[in-house]
């Protein structure tokens, strides 16, 4: 544990350093994370399993790889040239189509309540976001729209304003209800770390303000558990960061790697998930809501290293270490040299990244993160191509009455 302490220190320090003081870079908050949370099992974790070298040996290889490639990666030269910026008739249409879908929510928290089966209609609806309510489909959890209102407002929130501060004013306060709505914790951390990190590379916030941030993000988690849980008040409950943060750790040890039935089914979920879609096999793809396991208390999350692990084992932890360190060390690098694209995309994997002690979600989540990036790469395309634009319909024209 202590050697385990003493690396993740050690790469922090160096990420740190490398990264010129930025916390909101990949390696910095990899090696930062699992620092805490190996720290606070130290101190708090005696009601859970104990962690054994099956677990630290696994992590260690994790930090050290991982930020060791994107620290790489952060090091090359990148070019400024031809940066795209969005079109405006884009960054309109995503706002717009975001005030007409709005309704649609409203909609689907009435038929929660309707029909809720629970005294406590704000566990009715976190009841439906997993589906636990009959007549309401787990997939409306998670609707197409709201990836619209949340590229809309990372980008408009990038070229805050005069101009439009009612825009920005007006996406979070939906994108916000929506993560009330659902009773998701994640959809409130992607809002407000996106927010933070955009706001912390326009140099509008400190890193001070990040903590106050922070701190009020932990109090609207401590709120939400309150409320999911009082239909529940009579049976005990672990602390949160008992049950949040430590216990997927232990989890862990009960994983046995090369496991898997099929070849990389838990990585590679999306191909036998699109199999399975296209009626190619009658075998649903695995589950991405995995099994409980008593470690102290009782969790379903298994740390990020959970799918390489048991798919691949130890070698599959090597080499998604360095695969995941050189995408999301690249990105970072993008967003850090006013890519705009790239800094809209990093808000959206920053969630990811810091999740990454309790579960894997860049793989597991990859059918929603291609929907972000190919939604998020449209107002770009729009702007380099000159899509929709007069100017461009007018040189066409001009050339058509040339060759005549």
């Amino acid at each position: 544990m202590y050697i385990s302490i003493f690396l993740c220190l050690f790469l922090f320090i160096i990420s740190l350093i490398c990264s010129k003081y930025n916390i909101f870079a990949p390696s910095v908050i990899t090696s930062g994370i699992w620092l805490i949370v190996l720290v606070l099992y130290s101190v708090a974790g005696n009601n859970l399993n104990q962690l054994t070298g099956k677990f630290l040996g696994a992590i260690n290889i994790w930090v050290t790889l991982f930020c060791f490639s994107s620290l790489f990666v952060q090091a090359l030269s990148t070019t400024k040239k031809n940066r795209i910026e969005p079109s405006r008739l884009a960054r309109n249409i995503f706002f717009y189509a975001s005030l007409i879908t709005f309704p649609l929510l409203i909609l689907h928290a009435y038929e929660i309540v309707k029909l809720g089966t629970s005294a406590n209609w704000m566990a009715d609806l976190r009841s439906a976001a997993i589906g636990g309510i009959k007549g309401i489909n787990i997939e409306d959890a998670n609707p197409f729209y709201v990836v619209i209102w949340l590229i809309s407002y990372f980008v408009e929130l990038i070229y805050y304003s005069k101009q439009n501060k009612k825009r920005v004013i007006i996406l979070f306060i939906m994108y916000f209800i929506f993560g009330f709505i659902t009773m998701s914790k994640l959809h409130f951390l992607i809002l407000f770390l996106g927010t933070l990190y955009i706001l912390y590379y326009k140099k509008v916030v400190l890193l001070k303000h990040v903590f106050y941030g922070i701190v009020v993000l932990v109090a609207i988690f401590y709120g939400i558990q309150s409320l999911r849980s009082k239909a529940n008040a009579n049976k005990p409950e672990a602390g949160m960061v008992e049950l949040y943060l430590l216990s997927p750790s232990p989890a862990f040890e009960t994983v046995k790697p090369n496991s898997a039935t099929k070849f990389g089914e838990n990585v590679f979920r999306i191909v036998y998930a699109i199999e399975y879609k296209l009626g190619f096999t009658d075998k649903e793809p695995v589950d991405t809501l995995l099994k409980f396991v008593y470690v102290g208390v009782g969790t379903n999350t298994y740390t990020v290293l959970y799918p390489f692990y048991k798919d691949f084992g130890i070698a599959g932890i090597s080499f998604f270490a360095i695969l995941l360190g050189l995408i999301l060390g690249y990105i970072y690098n993008k967003a850090e040299h006013g890519d705009v694209l790239f800094i809209v995309i990093y808000a959206f994997f920053l969630t990811e990244v810091i999740m990454q002690y309790g579960a894997e979600m860049f793989f597991t989540n990859l059918s929603l993160n291609l929907k972000r990036v190919i939604i998020a790469l449209i107002p770009f395309l729009i702007s380099k191509y000159e899509l929709f634009s007069l100017a461009r319909k007018q040189q066409k024209h001009e050339r058509s009455r040339g060759d005549e």
